[in-house]
């Protein structure tokens, strides 16, 4: 079955990812990069049955493939780690996923005056302007190499509340501000979960938990992109990589942001910011 590590694009998901990896694939949990492909991302065409042709597959489509795909997974009666940026909705009257694939759901939120910083470098827009009116759009994707990498991931508002409000589902909601602030303690939390929804009964080893995540730091990561072993970089249209580890901890909205964006932001967003409890000012 399905453990989900579901996110809006730029919110943490990576993070989780690696010390995921680092704790339940390595002996002592120091996190490789060539162990990234233990958690792949969803939907891709290495799901999918070796006789569909990808290159007929039409922008979108990959929704037709989303229970295919899943139910084989669910068919090896292994747990399985995926990530994804799609958001928890349908497409046609078929729903993204179904309990009957799912093991849990860890899913992971972010303020959106942080996100949309992250954003409008990861698409390579050229204004705030353009890039929150792409977090507001509700039929937002984003599209990789081809046709099979394709997320409905929705606007950031829609996003997050398509995951939250299913009651199907056994999940945990992150804040990717609490990975910051208290790291070691929410770690232990989504270790704590994994657990429980696999039915380990060994306790958290704190040791190789603080292994993995000592060496999945933002200056870890960021400084394994600059050498070249971070290869899941988006490609903007001059073929050029865009840094996918940007700013990190120096991401503060306040600092950074517009005033105008500012403003739009936090009438926007006035009821989010207050339902998840972030500062509104």
């Amino acid at each position: 079955m399905i453990i989900w590590l579901a996110s809006y694009p730029k919110s943490g998901n990576t993070w989780i990812r690696s010390v995921l990896i680092s704790y339940y694939f390595t002996e002592d949990g120091k996190f490789n990069f060539d162990n990234l492909s233990r958690i792949p991302d969803y939907p891709n065409k290495i799901f999918l049955n070796k006789e569909i042709n990808i290159n007929q597959l039409k922008e979108g489509e990959i929704y037709k493939f989303w229970h295919a795909s899943q139910k084989k997974i669910l068919e090896r009666k292994k747990a399985k780690f995926l990530k994804t940026h799609n958001m928890l909705g349908s497409v046609e009257g078929v729903k993204f996923t179904k309990s009957e694939f799912t093991l849990g759901t860890i899913h992971i939120i972010r303020d959106p005056r942080n996100v949309i910083t992250s954003i409008k470098n990861h698409l390579d827009f050229d204004s705030y302007e353009k890039t929150l009116e792409y977090m507001k759009t509700d039929s937002a994707f984003i599209k990789g190499e081809d046709n099979a990498r394709f997320a409905f991931t929705g606007s950031w508002r829609s996003h997050y509340t398509s995951w939250m409000s299913d009651q199907d589902l056994r999940r945990i909601t992150i804040k990717y501000e609490d990975l910051e602030r208290n790291t070691m303690i929410t770690f232990i939390k989504i270790i704590d979960f994994v657990n429980k929804i696999c039915r380990f009964n060994s306790e958290i080893d704190e040791k190789k938990l603080l292994n993995s995540i000592n060496t999945t730091s933002f200056d870890k990561m960021s400084e394994g992109e600059k050498e070249g072993k971070f290869t899941e970089n988006v490609i903007n249209k001059f073929n050029k990589k865009i840094k996918f580890f940007y700013m990190g901890p120096k991401n503060d909205w306040k600092k950074i942001l517009p005033e105008n964006i500012k403003s739009e932001m936090n009438e926007y967003y006035k009821k989010d910011l207050e339902i998840l409890n972030y500062d509104s000012k």
